[in-house]
């Protein structure tokens, strides 16, 4: 036993370090805690981003953001990264869209893009949903057409 202690002595504690400040660290849990999907009622400009921590870009969380009548999708993405800043993330935007949301036929549309932010990819937004609204039928146009 003493052989095994002397080997694994010298690197449990930076292993032991290394997963504690990886796993109890205030930027991951607001990582993880951080909403995957906010969706309104109706029909919706709607954006694609990840949020990741400074400098750890391979951490990142999708996200998929609508606000009620913007003009642009800008304004949501200004939105999602006020809200990312108060928990120490950052933010980059994949594109946007139009997203027509009927919670009374659980239903959703995704189509269309941002003139600004470029189009988002849809088939990605669409598996987001899925995990978060999987008794709705979504509908996502697909990317060959335009």
């Amino acid at each position: 036993m003493d052989k095994v202690r002397k080997l694994i002595s010298p690197t449990w504690r930076s292993f032991q370090l290394a997963t504690r400040k990886f796993c109890c660290d205030n930027r991951m849990s607001s990582l993880v805690s951080f909403p995957e999907v906010t969706v309104g009622d109706g029909k919706l400009k709607y954006i694609l981003a990840k949020v990741y921590i400074h400098g750890e870009m391979g951490h990142a969380k999708t996200v998929v953001r609508t606000l009620g009548r913007v003009k642009y999708h800008l304004n949501i993405y200004d939105q999602l990264q006020k809200e990312a800043a108060a928990k120490n993330l950052c933010t980059q935007c994949l594109g946007g869209g139009t997203l027509v949301h009927d919670p009374e036929k659980h239903y959703m549309k995704i189509f269309g893009q941002s003139q600004t932010l470029g189009r988002a990819d849809h088939d990605e937004t669409k598996s987001i949903l899925n995990d978060k609204y999987p008794d709705y039928k979504i509908d996502a146009e697909s990317s060959d057409t335009d």
